[in-house]
């Protein structure tokens, strides 16, 4: 993918950026390809990067006890970072993991972070990418808080078919705070 296919998908997602503050950004853009199982962020450690998955998907998860507890999952034209990674330079407390082989578009963040000090539309574009991370937060507790299991499932299913395809049901499980038993026995109920 050459830096114009880059440059019209990135405006497509993000169209309220002007075209000075998205050329600055491009600047510092590279197109990758990684394999899956690549840990594209460790926990643990700062990262200087956030992603745009053109082809492919991402599990998220913290470890407890040597488990994994998945957070979320991505997919196609969807940000990939965790919010220390696009907030501020500290370690992630999170790991976000390639489920198949993938394409990306990487993002230096502290270059955007510079131009967005002085460049309003690179300001929105970084505010646009907290507030979206901020938002899905809210969404997961909500249906963590005051969902049951089922309404989870089917919730989840609703926002991201593919997650079926792409994901493992221990994963899914996971996600959803059950055991892989209640979620079979949750399918079973179509």
């Amino acid at each position: 993918m050459n830096k114009t296919e880059i440059k019209e998908l990135v405006k497509s997602i993000f169209p309220h950026i002007e075209n000075v503050a998205l050329q600055h950004i491009l600047s510092s853009a590279n197109y990758i390809e990684l394999a899956k199982g690549t840990e594209l962020i460790r926990a643990g450690e700062r990262h200087r990067y956030f992603y745009l998955i053109l082809r492919g998907s991402v599990k998220t998860y913290y470890l407890k006890e040597s488990k994994q507890i998945c957070s979320w999952f991505a997919f196609e034209n969807h940000i990939v970072a965790t919010l220390t990674t696009i907030a501020g330079d500290k370690p992630s407390s999170e790991t976000i993991e390639l489920l198949e082989d993938s394409a990306f578009v990487q993002f230096e963040t502290k270059s955007i972070k510079n131009l967005a000090e002085s460049n309003l539309s690179a300001s929105h574009f970084m505010t646009e990418l907290i507030t979206e991370h901020a938002t899905f937060l809210e969404e997961r507790l909500y249906l963590l808080q005051f969902m049951s299991s089922k309404e989870r499932y089917y919730a989840l299913i609703e926002r991201a078919p593919e997650v079926l395809q792409k994901v493992s049901l221990t994963d899914i499980a996971s996600f959803l705070g059950i055991s892989r038993e209640t979620l079979s026995r949750i399918r079973s109920l179509k």
